[in-house]
């Protein structure tokens, strides 16, 4: 035989265990980096959700309002400043906070003068209103959001507020 004939076996370099900790803390390394970039992808879906949810509740109020505003001026302008609403009363005093309560604008309420009304009507809030058998107030205060088309009186003591009751009245928007 030749000696370009004869063939010799190939055999792969033995590995060292130098190199093979090497690959192992490499692998670590990624693994390690994987789990932190999951973590982080997570928790930017979650802000990112979130995020969408916030917009479409916005998207969702901002049609709201526009359908709202919308009907709001297919009314004649004369009928809007006269409404019809159910009126509640109420006496501050009767509460048991300490000290004076606060009304939305700020202002510490009034009776005689202070009105709450409902969140449908917050367009009102600061204006003077002549309501039926009760004379001009001025609208400080908003109503609990579960109420629509109502407003609240704010009368001196306990016992005119339960004998006021319920009544439906005529509101007329002064200015």
């Amino acid at each position: 035989m030749a000696d370009d004939e004869k063939t010799t076996p190939q055999t792969s370099p033995p590995k060292s265990g130098l190199g093979m900790a090497a690959a192992t803390a490499a692998l670590a390394v990624s693994a390690l980096a994987l789990a932190q970039a999951g973590d982080w992808l997570r928790q930017a879906t979650g802000e990112l959700r979130h995020e969408t949810v916030l917009m479409a509740q916005d998207a969702a109020m901002a049609r709201s309002e526009a359908a709202m505003a919308a009907g709001l001026f297919a009314i004649d302008p004369e009928e809007r400043r006269r409404l019809r609403l159910t009126a509640t009363a109420y006496c501050p005093d009767c509460l048991d906070d300490d000290g004076p309560q606060l009304s939305a604008s700020g202002a510490p309420v009034r009776a005689g003068r202070t009105v709450a009304v409902s969140r449908d009507l917050r367009r009102l809030l600061g204006r003077k209103v002549f309501i039926e058998g009760v004379g001009v107030r001025v609208v400080e205060d908003l109503m609990h959001p579960r109420h629509a088309g109502r407003l609240d009186l704010c009368l001196p003591n306990k016992r005119q507020a339960v004998d006021f009751g319920v009544q439906t009245l005529e509101v007329v928007i002064l200015d």
